[in-house]
């Protein structure tokens, strides 16, 4: 049952029959990032840099398993063993697993990042995911795919005086010396630590669905499914050189496919913490 699980759903079964697929079979894992459209003009001009990436990565994984002591090879790994209740030879592999899986996943499938002129960073990926596993004792495959959209900004204000400290705007207009002698000043009075705002904001959509397939019945059976908004935003400040706090907000919708036995649902969390060092 395992060569066919691995003929129908990937490209490592072949026409071989062994429930472990050949090392020349198997796709590899990668990863792709390209950065050279920030050398074309019109990109240079308005972003420092442009990153395309694309990434690849699946785990074939055997569950717990052990050898038929009583196993007699035929031919190409498949034999027969001694049945247990009649003593009849039973057609059989070698060995007898309980589960095997495949993890497959897009992440990201096509994620774009981009740096601005002013620093602030810019990222979208689409990410795509597909789970199937085989269960030996239900005789049943399990089949979850995902797909997540996904969209982040981040800026970084420096020397943001939170707490005031940096004067009144109206004395700005200065000769250059000394607006670079308070520069020095102020860098002095802080122990040489930028007051930095760190700000960080990311939305995403996942859609998720499960199904199960019944090999002996040839029934097939929704099992979940669900659709996810997520918000997420935070913000990080550099109080001192031992003192750094941090704000979150996180809000979440579950929209379930199947509400007969789930329903919608909101969560949203916020904080604020502070961290102390002792060891700058």
């Amino acid at each position: 049952m395992i060569p066919a699980f691995l003929k129908a759903y990937t490209s490592m079964g072949g026409n071989s029959l062994s429930v472990f697929p050949a090392l020349s079979r198997m796709l590899p894992n990668w990863t792709i990032r390209y950065s050279g459209l920030g050398r074309l003009p019109w990109f240079n001009e308005h972003f420092k840099s442009v990153n395309i990436n694309h990434s690849y990565k699946s785990v074939f994984a055997v569950g717990s398993y052990n050898s038929y002591s009583t196993f007699q090879e035929y031919m190409n790994g498949l034999g027969f063993v001694s049945d247990a209740t009649t003593g009849n030879p039973s057609p059989s592999s070698m060995f007898n697993i309980s589960q095997v899986s495949i993890n497959e996943s897009f992440s990201p499938l096509l994620g774009v990042d981009v740096t601005l002129n002013n620093n602030m960073t810019i990222k979208a990926e689409y990410r795509k995911t597909r789970v199937l596993s085989l269960s030996m004792t239900s005789v049943q495959v399990n089949e979850s795919s995902s797909n997540d959209w996904v969209i982040g900004a981040g800026y970084t204000i420096n020397n943001f005086r939170l707490f005031g400290g940096g004067g009144s705007n109206k004395h700005r207009r200065v000769k250059s010396k000394n607006a670079n002698n308070s520069s020095s000043n102020r860098s002095r009075s802080t122990g040489g630590v930028n007051n930095d705002l760190r700000l960080r904001l990311d939305l995403s959509l996942r859609k998720q669905a499960s199904i199960s397939r019944d090999i002996a019945t040839m029934t097939s059976s929704a099992n979940s499914g669900n659709t996810a908004f997520k918000l997420a935003f935070s913000a990080d400040y550099t109080v001192s050189r031992l003192l750094t706090m941090s704000f979150y907000y996180d809000r979440q919708t579950n929209t379930p496919l199947l509400s007969s036995s789930s329903y919608p649902t909101t969560t949203q969390d916020f904080g604020l913490s502070m961290k102390f060092s002792l060891t700058r």
